[in-house]
């Protein structure tokens, strides 16, 4: 009965939160209260999922929280993040390829806040000073929510020196002493920083896989999974610049194992994104 109510408590909660995000069709935004609901809900959530005996009542609760900022980049972006997690989540509970089910949560979480991100630096892009700042802020808080990422990429590549992770606050610091003259720039250091992570990301995953695809089938799907789902997050960018690119990496990470290749995984990543990922 008292975890009952609890559920009940965070899901009225989470529905109230809806009024709090505010969108006129081209423009989207959440107001901080809200973000800030969305990652501390996301990372409880995860940390939940972790434990050996996940209390599921607790996890749904917890996404529940997270929906409003879900569905507004849902409605934007075109995406299908509400039911591609609300299954996955099922499936984990069921006991259903939790690996694999876990990995498309995860890292749909990811592509939902960077995604978030993104649509706060368009938000900025055409808003007065004073919403720029409060733009700021909210990229603030969403960025916890994937700061782990750049801490594991910056000790996997970069022998844990604080390299994208400081790229990264660097850009979200000064974003918040932009003005219109330098909006743009600012907001493609932080774009540029985000790419190159997750970019890193497809790699590492990639990297992996190649150690254990004559051996372990099973760790190979988690990692093809992974990868394919970090991809999502750099897709439009590489396939904006070269459709082509886009093409050969989707045939690779669709291919059979042995088709993987990590350096020329990198090699197109970098020549699609015109940024050298290491």
């Amino acid at each position: 009965m008292k975890t009952m109510l609890y559920v009940m408590a965070f899901i009225q909660l989470a529905f109230a939160g809806n009024a709090l995000c505010v969108s006129d069709g081209n423009q989207a935004v959440c107001e901080l209260a809200v973000v800030k609901q969305y990652v501390a809900s996301h990372l409880e959530l995860e940390r939940i999922r972790a434990e050996k005996n996940p209390d599921w009542a607790t996890v749904n609760a917890r996404y529940e929280m997270t929906l409003p900022v879900i569905k507004s980049i849902d409605a934007k972006y075109g995406t299908r993040y509400e039911k591609e997690i609300r299954d996955a989540l099922k499936k984990c509970a069921a006991g259903d390829k939790i690996k694999i089910n876990g990995q498309i949560v995860g890292k749909g979480f990811q592509h939902v806040t960077v995604l978030a991100i993104q649509q706060e630096l368009d938000f900025a892009a055409s808003a007065k000073q004073t919403d720029i700042k409060a733009s700021a802020e909210r990229i603030v808080a969403y960025f916890e929510d994937i700061r782990p990422t750049f801490v594991r990429r910056d000790k996997g590549f970069f022998d844990g020196k604080k390299t994208l992770e400081a790229a990264a606050d660097a850009a979200i610091e000064q974003l918040s002493k932009s003005n219109k003259n330098n909006l743009l720039t600012t907001s493609r250091e932080l774009e540029d920083v985000i790419a190159r992570t997750y970019a890193l990301s497809v790699l590492y995953e990639i990297e992996e896989l190649e150690k254990k695809r004559d051996s372990d089938v099973e760790f190979c799907d988690v990692k093809k999974m992974e990868a394919a789902v970090y991809y999502r997050i750099i897709q439009p960018r590489i396939e904006k610049r070269s459709p082509r690119t886009n093409e050969i990496i989707l045939n690779m990470l669709n291919g059979s194992y042995g088709a993987i290749n990590s350096q020329e995984m990198e090699r197109y990543m970098s020549a699609g994104l015109a940024i050298k990922l290491r």
